[in-house]
């Protein structure tokens, strides 16, 4: 667009808040108004599934996958579906078409999204009042308590009983014959391990005639159950259970289950005291409207359908649908709409369509395969649930979701990546395919452990237990195919050109690699080795092929090098190295006296080696001044009162000269140097060939 439209959004919601985070990651003003007081001022809801189509594809556009990933529950969909004498049908478990759909709190989901907006976009405790029509698609928004706003877009998100839609359809929300009373058992696993049992890892379904129960285990351990009754709309304030009473309530509710077994009667028996009538409403198939300037919906607000699942995946999928019409529309934002609300209308009626080809099974229990077949059942005239199922799929008995019988070997390179990585993006840069091609792979790799792999650890992600315990094994097996398949001749040093780029400290070039270039001069004259200092970037260059070997100690902490094959080089014995003249210094210094001498410590903000170990301990003390380097350290050292350790074998070649004296320490402590290569190199005749001259190199000193 040639001017960059201010967008109002009402409804803090899912859909809302994605809408919200899409349009200002490509640089366009939007802000949420929310009727809520705070971000977490109502309960959120339970666990619901994103599907790859809708809400998954929503969070790619927003960049958010990852984040989403960090806290998905790929088995969430688990499935365990009951009769009222709890009785289990011996297949009904999560479908296999359910298996790429993994599961997330609400409340989290709620919460990554607003943690992905700008400061200050939300605006709490706006309840809309009223709306007028400025002119060329502008509009002035009243909130209740006085405030006033204006827009170029005003986007209703705010669910079932919006605000915004009246000013578009006089179409209402229809009751869809279900009453539910909310409840839960908190933190169930532990305190009633029994019904945590009954209901499984994901959800529960019992349902027999015009009454059932739903249970859901959420990632804090509570069991949300929703008790559901087909009856009238009337029916939550007539039927005599005293809600805020509730160890009456409780009575009450299980005078309507006296035929039900004890199993799915303790669910109510042991609730807590939070109890939450409320109704569900749909809007009438086929809600339309004619397209108006600067006004549109998202969500329930345009097709609420009866959902638990399936109305915030399409209000995430009309939140990215609508953020790419505004984002592309030109001079046009009028058209923009008008595209995306036809697209969006075939995509309800598609869904609406199908729902009501369902035939209706009856009531047994047993015919119900989801959330959606639970709903819908309990649905009157024709008010149907949520989630669409093909004529092709019903057909097919339930499946265990499950380890697949055939492993898929492509996913061995993404598998590395994601081990080496952690991050989905860079994993993706490094072996040259897209984002979303990669989340799917680890989607896969997650289902066939039954474990996310990578979970989020404040800013950062970390491998889980399990996938720590795969880092070397997939080292070795990669390093073993690609040594079967890049099979090539013996590498011939003295005809070969071949170009390495090494990354080492200034020890490993001055006391190894010096000699080392001089004798490959002679056996391999053509070789060209190019040696680059230790730096920040030096651990992706490795990943990338840009360096072949990093030499680097060990025992520097530096979680990256994990993921890289290792080849250990001798030690060498710490030394500390003073000025010749230093009058407080004898023959040898214990751990203690060297504490008390100032020293230069090794290392950098960025490329901290402050940890290198002394035997059984660290080195710590009057640290007063810091150097990147070895050499840096005693040029430091020399003239002064000041203490620094350095290698032997580097004191030997420089010390004297620099007019320093080497102190031994008591206890001794050594330095050990490592190389560090991509395993994809390990069978490389070349790279071998370097590797072993490097190792008897230093042997030999």
């Amino acid at each position: 667009m040639n001017t960059t439209p201010r967008i109002a959004i009402i409804g803090g919601g899912p859909g809302g808040l994605t809408l919200a985070r899409i349009l200002q990651a490509n640089g366009i003003d939007a802000v949420v108004y929310e009727r809520e007081s705070a971000g977490a001022a109502h309960g959120q809801g339970g666990a619901l599934d994103l599907h790859p189509e809708y809400g998954l594809h929503a969070l790619r556009e927003a960049g958010l996958e990852n984040d989403f990933w960090a806290q998905a529950r790929p088995r969430g969909l688990d499935m365990k579906i009951l009769g009222k004498d709890a009785t289990v049908h011996p297949q009904d478990v999560t479908p296999e078409g359910d298996t790429g759909r993994p599961e997330i709190d609400r409340h989290a989901l709620r919460a990554m999204l607003l943690d992905g907006l700008a400061p200050g976009s939300v605006r709490w405790g706006h309840s809309l009042a009223t709306v007028t029509a400025l002119g060329g698609g502008r509009h002035e928004l009243h909130f209740e308590g006085g405030a006033v706003e204006s827009c170029d877009l005003l986007v209703g998100a705010d669910g079932i009983w919006s605000r915004v839609r009246p000013t578009l359809t006089e179409a209402e929300p229809v009751y869809a014959g279900i009453s539910c009373i909310e409840i839960g058992v908190p933190e169930a696993h532990r305190t009633q391990p029994a019904l945590a049992a009954v209901v499984g890892g994901g959800n529960m379904f019992a349902f027999q005639e015009d009454k059932g129960m739903m249970a859901q285990r959420a990632a804090d351990g509570r069991l949300r159950i929703h008790i559901a009754f087909r009856v009238p709309e009337d029916w939550l304030t007539t039927n005599g259970i005293p809600y805020d009473r509730p160890e009456r309530a409780r009575a009450a509710i299980l005078e309507h289950f006296t035929d039900w077994a004890p199993q799915l009667t303790d669910l109510v028996r042991h609730c807590d005291d939070t109890m939450v009538p409320r109704r569900l409403y749909g809007l009438p198939t086929g809600t339309s409207w004619p397209t108006t300037p600067g006004r549109t919906l998202i969500g329930d607000a345009a097709h609420g359908m009866v959902s638990f699942c399936w109305g915030v995946n399409l209000a995430m999928r009309d939140a990215a649908d609508l953020a790419r019409a505004v984002i592309g529309a030109g001079d046009d934002l009028t058209a923009a709409i008008a595209g995306y609300e036809k697209t969006m209308r075939e995509r309800a009626a598609a869904m609406a369509k199908e729902l009501e080809e369902i035939p209706d099974e009856g009531t047994d229990p047993h015919g119900v395969r989801n959330l959606s077949d639970f709903f819908r059942r309990m649905a009157a005239h024709g008010r149907r649930a949520s989630r669409p199922v093909s004529s092709a799929e019903r057909s097919l008995p339930p499946v265990v979701a499950d380890r697949p019988a055939r492993i898929d070997l492509n996913l061995l390179v993404p598998l590395s990546a994601l081990l080496s990585e952690r991050s989905v993006t860079r994993a993706a840069e490094r072996v040259s395919v897209s984002q979303p091609a990669m989340s799917t792979a680890l989607a896969k790799l997650r289902r066939h452990y039954n474990d996310p792999l990578l979970v989020r650890a404040g800013r950062a992600m970390v491998l889980t237990p399990l996938a720590e315990s795969l880092v070397d094994p997939v080292k070795v097996l990669l390093g073993g195919m690609y040594g079967v398949l890049d099979r090539t001749e013996e590498f011939d040093p003295a005809s070969s050109t071949r170009a390495f780029n090494l990354v080492a400290d200034d020890y490993v070039a001055i006391v190894m690699l010096r000699p080392l270039l001089s004798e490959l001069s002679e056996v391999a004259p053509d070789v060209r080795v190019s040696v680059t200092g230790v730096h920040t970037g030096m651990f992706d260059r490795l990943r990338r092929g840009q360096s072949d070997l990093l030499i680097w100690p060990p025992n520097v902490p530096a979680g990256e090098l994990t993921s890289f094959s290792r080849g250990d080089l001798p030690p060498d014995e710490m030394v500390a190295v003073v000025d010749g003249d230093h009058p407080d210094v004898g023959p040898s210094l214990s751990r203690k006296e060297l504490a008390e001498l100032p020293g230069i410590g090794i290392g950098s903000q960025a490329m901290p080696m402050a940890e290198l170990t002394f035997g059984e301990g660290g080195l710590s003390g009057r640290t007063v001044a810091m150097s990147d380097t070895f050499v840096g350290a005693a040029c430091l050292v020399s003239g002064t009162r000041m203490v620094a350790v350095i290698p032997r074998r580097l004191f030997e070649r420089l010390g004297h000269a620099m007019g320093l004296r080497a102190v031994p320490l008591e206890p001794v402590g050594e330095l050990t140097e490592a190389m560090y290569w991509d395993p994809r190199h390990t069978a490389d005749p070349a790279h071998r060939w370097l590797r072993e001259r490097i190792q008897e190199m230093a042997a030999r000193l």
